[in-house]
């Protein structure tokens, strides 16, 4: 028997391998290690699986990382925009509304008067304010409707698929969405931004243009078990305790760490035995969107100092919330990373979110047509290639069945001595150094009686 079997060699299986103690087996479906954080050479450049930067605030994985061999990190200040109405503004959009349209940036701060004036204006009688119970709630409670909907509302239905009233409010719990003060909101509609507002206002990636897949590299450099790519998961008995790999073998486990996504594990688990009907009922209630990612090499600099982006080269990556652009955000690796490519292309993630029926490779020629109007790239000729790819289960989507079903999946899991963990596993919105802690604190959990 195995004392712990992990499954999935993202950042939070191999983070988890790195810690364990005691003996384990760390299995791959793919022949590659990373999961997501993972880089492709293509046409001399290379890609990363849409944006991987890397943000650090817990000091112990700080700590550990600076160990890792062979692994040199360059902190970045992070250079990011929102493009709509024409224009190029800071982000967040919610703090940087000078160089807006004048009635776009009225609108926006007159609506973010009123929302956070509330009481004030209507005086110490003034009702309280019913606690959201959507995301839209949340929106036009912290930002106002102007904000909403010049860019909270839009962006939100193209990331999530499906309008913000749809969404619980629980999720911006987070601090993944900037709140800014009322200065910083002011200072921002007359030029005087403070452009560090967020998570993530620096990040870290690796120097030498291999990618980030240098640091899911360098962790399984000091591995002391073998990683078994190429051995994906058929169905697990939680019964018995046993794993089935699609080669057939049969693995019996103490203990079962899984960073697979939560909903694949669930059906895993169906095939290995009978689920009771409320695990099934909550695993049917688990939505999440499809991100597809469009790869581009393109003629030219990411550096040049020309560019309606005052002067500082192309931005790091940008969000585009109008309808009329395919995508939602779009980054680049070369803006980064000059070494990403060969100093005479650029190179760009494209993301489109959906549910999974789009066919995203029909409007390739749309996306480009974008690029072009954003003046990302220098017209349709500089194109040099495109690739596509598809990340199922990219985002979750925390509507009002969300924390229920999570919670009732994660629960009979754990009663089985199985923990579903990581970004995917755990059915979450998170960042790379989560998935780090999420395999830290696996590894503690298989060390315990």
């Amino acid at each position: 028997m195995t004392q712990t079997l992990i499954l999935g060699a993202g950042l939070t299986g191999l983070a988890a391998a790195s810690h364990i103690k005691g003996e384990a087996r760390l299995l791959e479906a793919t022949p590659f290690i990373g999961g997501k954080a993972r880089t492709r050479k293509r046409a001399g450049a290379r890609f990363d699986i849409t944006g991987h930067w890397l943000h650090l605030r817990d000091k112990d994985i700080e700590a550990w990382i600076a160990t890792l061999p062979g692994l040199k990190l360059v902190k970045h200040n992070r250079k990011a925009r929102v493009f709509s109405s024409e224009v190029y503004t800071l982000y967040p959009f919610q703090s940087n509304t000078f160089g807006l349209p004048a009635d776009v940036a009225q609108a926006c701060l007159q609506g973010f008067v009123d929302a956070r004036l509330h009481d004030v204006e209507l005086g110490p009688e003034a009702p309280q304010l019913a606690a959201p119970k959507t995301f839209a709630d949340w929106i036009i409670q912290k930002f106002g409707r102007g904000i909403a909907e010049h860019f909270m509302f839009p962006y939100n239905e193209k990331i999530w698929t499906v309008h913000p009233r749809e969404l619980s409010a629980a999720w911006c719990e987070s601090s993944y969405i900037p709140i800014p003060a009322v200065a910083d909101v002011m200072a921002g509609a007359v030029g005087a931004s403070r452009e560090a507002l967020g998570y993530n206002t620096h990040f870290l990636y690796p120097d030498d243009g291999g990618g980030i897949e240098g640091l899911a590299q360098a962790i399984a450099a000091g591995l002391t078990l073998p990683i078994e790519t190429d051995n994906g998961v058929h169905s697990v008995d939680l019964a018995k305790r046993q794993v089935t790999t699609k080669d057939g073998e049969t693995i019996s486990y103490h203990k079962l760490i899984s960073s697979l996504s939560l909903a694949s594990l669930i059906d895993a688990c169906e095939r290995g035995g009978e689920l009771p009907p409320a695990v099934k009922a909550a695993r049917a209630l688990l939505r999440s969107t499809t991100v597809s990612h469009i790869d581009v090499l393109a003629k030219g600099s990411n550096h040049d100092q020309l560019g309606p982006w005052d002067g500082a080269g192309q931005p790091h990556w940008t969000y585009f919330p109008e309808k009329k652009f395919p995508f939602y955000r779009v980054g680049s690796f070369s803006a980064v990373e000059p070494k990403m490519t060969d100093g005479e292309t650029r190179n760009f993630y494209v993301e489109i979110a959906h549910k999974g029926e789009r066919r995203v490779e029909d409007e390739v020629q749309a996306c480009l047509q974008g690029l072009a109007e954003a003046k990302l790239i220098d017209g349709m000729d500089s194109v040099i290639e495109t690739w596509v790819e598809h990340v199922p289960h990219a985002y979750v989507l925390q509507d009002p069945n969300y924390k229920v079903s999570r919670q009732t999946l994660l629960g009979y899991l754990a009663e089985h001595q199985v923990l579903s963990t990581g970004r995917y596993g755990n059915w979450e919105y998170s960042a790379m150094e989560d998935a780090l802690v999420h395999g830290r604190k696996a590894a503690l959990w298989a060390g315990e009686s």
